[in-house]
């Protein structure tokens, strides 16, 4: 019942799904042909461009996994928004009934959804500095530390020091390369708080299923405009 409604919240939920695997993916390291190799091999560091991949799918993921909630509200509550009140004034009355009472029973999960830690995360990154507080601690092969942001990006490669002129052949640089154990936000794993997240979306989705049954049934719905 009602698909034609349930398939924005589905492509929007399946679009944050996107965003997080290619988060990963962002963090594949260089595609091993021929080219890249040999001139790996010659010292030349591949920069797969990682750190702008990565926090971009981020912000798309935290932006597009808040959504579903929303649209929900608005496909089958009310959205108490200003620009919504007229259009939701000129429904039938049964309808403007229904969906006041959708909105009742769905609010405690709509509430719990937004308490989730990246709920926070996504308003700081949308309203307030720009991006979200992640931050990634790598350890380089000599025992140097490097410590980045959404804004400051780390090192792509690093060279051993080598106080022996003599030995300054022995010099070659070793690419950085993070893997996602190394990001964290909030104080938690990045990718795990992710994936938490997105699970958080797919249980308010499947729990306003069941109010929709509930309170609606298979009686009509007008899309929102």
């Amino acid at each position: 019942m009602h698909e034609e409604l349930w398939a924005g919240i589905a492509l929007k939920l399946d679009h944050a799904s996107f965003h997080y695997e290619k988060m990963g993916e962002s963090l594949d390291p260089p595609e091993s042909n021929a080219w890249n190799v040999a001139a790996e091999s010659a010292g030349r560091i591949i920069d797969t461009g990682w750190h702008r991949s990565l926090y971009a799918h981020l912000d798309a993921f935290l932006s597009a996994t808040r959504s579903v909630a929303e649209i929900i509200k608005c496909c089958f509550g009310v959205d108490p928004h200003r620009e919504m009140r007229d259009w939701f004034d000129n429904l039938p009355a049964d309808e403007k009934e229904r969906r006041c009472e959708f909105r009742r029973r769905f609010q405690k999960h709509y509430d719990a959804f937004c308490q989730l830690p990246l709920g926070k995360a996504r308003h700081v990154s949308e309203h307030r500095t720009g991006y979200p507080d992640a931050m990634a601690k790598v350890s380089g092969m000599f025992g140097v530390t490097y410590i980045g942001s959404p804004t400051k990006p780390i090192p792509i490669s690093e060279t051993r020091k080598i106080d022996d002129p003599n030995l300054a052949f022995l010099v070659k640089p070793r690419r950085i390369h993070p893997t996602w154990t190394d990001f964290s936000i909030d104080g938690q794993g990045l990718f795990d708080a992710c994936a938490a997240y997105l699970r958080g979306a797919k249980d308010l989705l499947d729990a306003s299923r069941v109010i929709a049954v509930q309170v609606h049934g298979s009686k009509r719905l007008t899309p929102p405009s």
